[in-house]
C-alpha cells in the first residue's frame, strides 16, 4: 500500500486537468455523473469526482442487469459507497431482450444513461488503457476498423467524458489503496467464453510478454487513425442533410468511409460496415434506398441524392394531424410545425388569392389543383418539384371548401392566381409561412 499523499492525489490532479480541457472548460460546480458498477475501475473513478467537484455536484449511476446472483448486494455496496462519499446514486433494474447478452447488456446500460442525463451534466467512464487496448483488438477480431473508444462526446442530453485512458489499472488500484476503499469483483469477467474476457486473460499477457511495448504502439497506430478521422470530421463538418451523389467518393471503400463520418457527425455512431454496404448497394442499383438508424433516423437515397432524415416518424405522424385553421397574423400549429398567413404582393410566385377561411390538412382523396395548364394530383405536383416521395404525403394542403389552393410552400394552384376575379372583392393576397 502506498502513503496518502501526492502520489494518492496523483488521479485527482488527472481528472482535474481532463476536466478543463473539455471544450466548455468546467468550473468547480460542474455537475458530473459517474457510471458505477461498483468494480476497482469505477469506484476510484467517483472518488476521485468527488474529490475534485465536491460530492454534491455528483451522482452517480448504476445499472442492475440481474444477470449474477449477487446483483442485490452489488447494489447494496454501491449505496454504501454513496453514503460514505455524500453522493446521490440512482440505480435502474434493466431488462434485457434475447440475444447476444454482452451486446444486449451494454445498449440497454447507455440507454439507461442518456435516459438520465441532464443538460449540465457530464458521464464520466472509468474505461482505461487496458480497456483501450483490449477494444482495438476486439475491432480487429470482428473486422472492423481499430479506431479506439471515443473519449468524449455527446450521450442523451449531456456528454460523457472517458478521463482514465492514458492511464493502467494499476493506477486505479494504487489509488484505491491508499484512499482505503474497498470495490467487488464481477464473476463474470473471468468468464471466457466472453470476446474480452478472453483476450484479457489469455492473449493479451502472452502479447504483452513478447511485445512489453504494445500498448503504446497501438496507441500510435489508433492516435494515426484518429487523425485521419479527425480531417474527415473537419471536412464534412459543414456538409448539409441533402447531398447529391455525384459528391460521394466513387471507390467503395472510400464511400463507406464518408458515410460513417457524415452519420457520426450527426450522433451515429454504432453503423456496421454491412449496413452501409447495403445501403451503398441499393443506392447503385434502384432509385430508392434506406438505412434505418436508432433511434428513429434514416438514411435515405432518392434519384441521385441522399438525405438524412432525423426523425423519419414525423411523416407517418403528420398524416394523422387534425385539419387547422389558417387566419392572417395567427400561427397554426399543424403536423408538428407552426404556420402562418402573412401578407403578399400579387407578383409574388408562392402568393395566392383568398376567397375564404383556408385551413391546413394532409387529405388528398378526390382532390386536385390546376397546376401548370392541366388538373394534377398533388403527389405528381411534389414529384415534378423533385420532392422524395417518404415526404409527398405528409406536406400539409391549403384548402378551401374541396379546393387545393397551395401544396405547402410549395406550389400554388393556377386558380388562386390567374383567375382573381372569384376572390378579389372576397379575400386578400397571402403566402404560407413555417412561423418556427
Amino acid at each position: 500500500m502506498i502513503a496518502d499523499g501526492a502520489e494518492a492525489h496523483a488521479l485527482e490532479q488527472h481528472l482535474q486537468q481532463q476536466l478543463r480541457a473539455l471544450p466548455q472548460a468546467p468550473s468547480r460546480a460542474q455537475k458530473l455523473c459517474v457510471a458505477l458498477s461498483g468494480g476497482a475501475d469505477s469506484t476510484a473513478l467517483l472518488v476521485a469526482a468527488s474529490h475534485v467537484v465536491g460530492a454534491g455536484n455528483v451522482r452517480a449511476l448504476h445499472a442492475d442487469h440481474a444477470l449474477q446472483s449477487q446483483s442485490a448486494d452489488w447494489v447494496a455496496h454501491c449505496q454504501r459507497l454513496c453514503d460514505h462519499l455524500g453522493v446521490e446514486l440512482l440505480v435502474a433494474k434493466l431488462q434485457l431482450p434475447k440475444g447476444n447478452v454482452e451486446a444486449a447488456a451494454r445498449a440497454a446500460r447507455y440507454d439507461f444513461f442518456a435516459a438520465r442525463l441532464r443538460i449540465d451534466e457530464t458521464l464520466l467512464l472509468g474505461h482505461h488503457s487496458q480497456d483501450q487496448l483490449e477494444t482495438v483488438f476486439m475491432r480487429l477480431v470482428q473486422g472492423r476498423s481499430l479506431l479506439p473508444m471515443r473519449a468524449h462526446g455527446r450521450l442523451g442530453k449531456g456528454a460523457f467524458l472517458r478521463p482514465l485512458l492514458a492511464l493502467s489499472q494499476q493506477q486505479l488500484l494504487d489509488y484505491l489503496s491508499a484512499r482505503e476503499i474497498s470495490w467487488i469483483e464481477d464473476p463474470s469477467n473471468c468468464d471466457q467464453t466472453l470476446t474480452r474476457n478472453f483476450l484479457r486473460h489469455q492473449i493479451m499477457p502472452l502479447l504483452l510478454q513478447r511485445w512489453p511495448l504494445l500498448g503504446q504502439a497501438v496507441q500510435r497506430v489508433t492516435e494515426w487513425q484518429q487523425g485521419q478521422n479527425a480531417l474527415l470530421h473537419e471536412l464534412l463538418k459543414d456538409q448539409g442533410n441533402e447531398v447529391s451523389i455525384a459528391e460521394l467518393p466513387q471507390a467503395e471503400a472510400s464511400r463507406r468511409a464518408w458515410l460513417r463520418v457524415f452519420l457520426e457527425l450527426r450522433g451515429h455512431f454504432e453503423v456496421t460496415d454491412r449496413a452501409l454496404e447495403e445501403f451503398n448497394r441499393q443506392s447503385q442499383q434502384g432509385d430508392t434506398a434506406q438505412l434505418k438508424l436508432a433511434p428513429a433516423g434514416a438514411l435515405m437515397g432518392w434519384r441521385d441524392t441522399i438525405y438524412y432524415e432525423p426523425d423519419i416518424s414525423v411523416y407517418a405522424q403528420a398524416l394523422q394531424s387534425t385539419p387547422a385553421r389558417l387566419r392572417h397574423g395567427e400561427v397554426s400549429e399543424f403536423a408538428g410545425r407552426r404556420w402562418t398567413l402573412a401578407a403578399a404582393d400579387p407578383s409574388s410566385a408562392d402568393g395566392f388569392y383568398s376567397p375564404g377561411t383556408l385551413c391546413l390538412s394532409t387529405r388528398r382523396k378526390g382532390l386536385s389543383m390546376l397546376w401548370r395548364g392541366r388538373h394534377a394530383d398533388p403527389k405528381d405536383v411534389l414529384r415534378e418539384l423533385g420532392v422524395p416521395p417518404w415526404r409527398r404525403d405528409s406536406l400539409p394542403l391549403v384548402l378551401w371548401q374541396d379546393e387545393i389552393v397551395a401544396v405547402s410552400t410549395l406550389a400554388v394552384s393556377e386558380r388562386f392566381r390567374d383567375h382573381p376575379g372569384i376572390a378579389a372583392n372576397k379575400g386578400s393576397f397571402f403566402r404560407l409561412v413555417i412561423a418556427d
